[in-house]
């Protein structure tokens, strides 16, 4: 009894693509998950409009105790029924706590807790409350749980985290030049402006970046001169970590195609796809977050394919 409770907790929790048992019921707290976070993303929005929260403001309190009370009884229930995860390979012999630990570790768990834990710290000690409201926007993050394409930018930042850190540490470092640099050119002209480095390096961001706001601008012609060189290198640099994001979330997606045409290769060596070949394309379609045309159309090819081999 306690296993099937367990198990059934594990499976229903889960986003409905990832569940193995109780599909239906999945997909339909999925469902009232986004729901609910979407409402708590628009009251905490209505909130900061001048007037109404002196009109709402019980319905809104409400709105955030229902929404704890839910998010806290989730979390517990997806700590409870993570023991009834599956094992991973070379962890034959994970214990049910160390899987429990295993998910109290993760990323999507912590965002869980942080959705929680400021209203609760709230209550019991002095808190403040502009923290609890800064930390109710973490909520929207549970989304990332359903959402495939969130889930391959994850895997893209972990993947590309060494070459990401590597072109930032460039990044840094050209910062931290150009506002030592603009530092020494302007402060005789501007030394309410350019006061020191530190303050330097708000005109150094912004200009590397290009977006330029205007309140900190060289003067001096030689500051000039060589704003516009930074300006120049910054669409160099900075164009550096979009580069190695957009190649590897092109190769990411790339990954699911070829993973998705070599299951349909699989299913056609029959050289028929019945129903249940159809079903099972469609959840890998689902799996692996492709587009449905473009996925109908590589079983169409494929299957031409097929037919002119066997011709």
């Amino acid at each position: 009894m306690v296993m099937s409770f367990r198990n059934a907790c594990y499976h229903i929790l889960a986003p409905a693509s990832e569940a193995h048992e109780y599909k239906k019921l999945s997909k339909i707290f999925d469902v009232f998950l986004i729901a609910l976070i979407i409402v708590n993303v628009v009251a905490m929005m209505l909130e900061t409009v001048p007037g109404i929260p002196a009109i709402w403001q019980y319905e809104l309190h409400i709105i955030e105790v229902v929404s704890v009370l839910i998010f806290t009884v989730e979390y517990f229930l997806r700590l409870y029924g993570s023991a009834s995860a599956p094992k991973r390979l070379n962890h034959e012999r994970t214990t049910t706590w160390q899987k429990r630990w295993s998910y109290l570790k993760s990323p999507m768990a912590l965002v869980d807790l942080m959705a929680i834990l400021p209203f609760y710290l709230s209550v019991f000690v002095a808190f403040d409350l502009r923290i609890l409201r800064i930390f109710r926007v973490v909520r929207i993050l549970k989304i990332g749980r359903y959402s495939r394409s969130m889930q391959t930018l994850v895997t893209v930042l972990r993947n590309e985290s060494h070459s990401l850190i590597a072109a930032l540490s460039v990044l840094l470092l050209f910062t931290i030049i150009a506002a030592t640099c603009i530092y020494y050119i302007e402060h005789a002209a501007q030394p309410d402006v350019f006061s020191s480095i530190p303050a330097s390096l708000w005109w150094a961001l912004v200009t590397l970046t290009t977006v330029g706001y205007g309140d900190a601008v060289p003067i001096t012609a030689l500051g000039k001169i060589f704003g516009g060189l930074i300006t120049i290198m910054g669409i160099c640099f900075y164009a550096l970590p979009a580069g190695i994001l957009s190649s590897s979330y092109t190769s990411q997606m790339q990954l699911k195609r070829d993973r998705f045409k070599e299951t349909v290769r699989s299913v056609l060596d029959d050289g028929k796809l019945s129903e249940h070949d159809l079903h099972h394309l469609e959840h890998v379609r689902a799996l692996l977050d492709l587009d449905e045309e473009e996925a109908k159309l590589i079983v169409r090819l494929l299957q031409h394919h097929h037919k002119r081999l066997d011709d």
